[in-house]
């Protein structure tokens, strides 16, 4: 409800028209979200799924029969052009589950659950996303696989999870508000590692110089994804939300904390780190979270933040992609 941004799929419903044996082929959702299928008319469905918490041995066996498409498209299957049999699926170990959708039913699929499927005949149908309160923990596993493959998200998951943080004190589910603390402490702790580390490599300090409009979290609005839309990861594709580092050479890229070695050839003095959100910021809203959990007397203990990934301290990624939306170097800096 905090996202008015107009998504298609995400926040307005498609409507979808099909005939005999069109197919929606194998895929999960955008962000690991859940989606919500009505059959308004026509003939019946047929639905294909494989559970959550066997996607991983679903890819596994894709990767198998179509190992030169992943390594030219490494996100293929975010793609919907890839049909597989269920039967082949079943036989090398994947549950795989089947329901006819008939006019007038529901068809709810969970986060990371994939499915695909094909029509009877000619029908109408509709569907969208949703995200219930335990989709947080989903919502990070999304965030990092998307990075590993370079896929831009639909909605950018730092900004979600600090809106979110913003508006704690609506939501009432325990083990959900945990998930909701340990991301938030999870993405400042990795900023907190990575700044300190790019300044001592000799990257520029501009907080001294300029200081960049912060993040407005009350909404996510159309102004703020157009803004996000400013500072997305060239070589991963991520929303640089809190922090990101330029370079002089290019007014087209921006780079996140992890894969400034892979921005460009020039030395760490050609680059500048620009912050957005202080930490001071970050500890205020992990703060208010902590807050709203001892509110509800949450008892589950405290988790350290997770460790950036591996990738993260080694500078490993990716090679880089083509350049994304322009952003000037600050004002100020010669």
């Amino acid at each position: 409800k905090h996202v008015t941004v107009p998504i298609a799929g995400v926040t307005s419903p498609w409507l979808y028209l099909g005939m005999l044996f069109s197919t929606f082929s194998w895929h999960n959702e955008d962000n690991y979200l859940s989606s919500i299928n009505y059959h308004h008319s026509g003939a019946p469905k047929q639905w294909f799924g494989v559970p959550g918490a066997k996607a991983s041995a679903f890819e596994s066996v894709v990767r198998r029969f179509f190992r030169s498409e992943k390594k030219e498209v490494p996100d293929v299957l975010h793609h919907m052009n890839t049909m597989f049999s269920p039967s082949k699926l079943k036989a090398l170990g994947v549950p795989v589950y089947q329901i006819l959708q008939q006019p007038g039913e529901f068809v709810v699929t969970y986060p990371q659950a994939f499915h695909g499927g094909f029509s009877y005949g000619f029908n109408c149908g509709e569907a969208v996303n949703f995200a219930a309160p335990h989709w947080v923990e989903h919502a990070r596993l999304a965030n990092e696989r998307y990075r590993r493959i370079g896929r831009l998200a639909v909605m950018g998951h730092d900004r979600v999870m600090f809106t979110l943080a913003r508006h704690v004190d609506e939501m009432d589910d325990v083990e959900s508000i945990a998930q909701l603390r340990d991301e938030i402490r999870r993405l400042a702790h990795e900023d907190a590692i990575l700044r300190p580390r790019l300044y001592r490599d000799g990257v520029k300090d501009l907080r001294a110089v300029v200081r960049p409009p912060r993040n407005d979290v009350d909404v996510f609005d159309k102004q703020a994804s157009d803004y996000d839309d400013k500072r997305v990861c060239c070589v991963c594709k991520h929303t640089c939300f809190s922090s990101a580092v330029g370079c002089r050479c290019s007014q087209t890229r921006v780079c996140c904390l992890r894969h400034v070695a892979y921005m460009c050839r020039c030395p760490p003095s050609n680059k500048y780190l620009i912050e957005w959100e202080p930490e001071e910021r970050h500890g205020a809203a992990i703060r208010a979270v902590e807050a709203r959990l001892r509110t509800l007397g949450g008892a589950l203990a405290e988790k350290p933040p997770i460790e950036p990934p591996r990738e993260a301290l080694l500078g490993a990624a990716p090679r880089p992609r083509p350049p994304m939306n322009p952003v000037s170097p600050p004002i100020g800096w010669k």
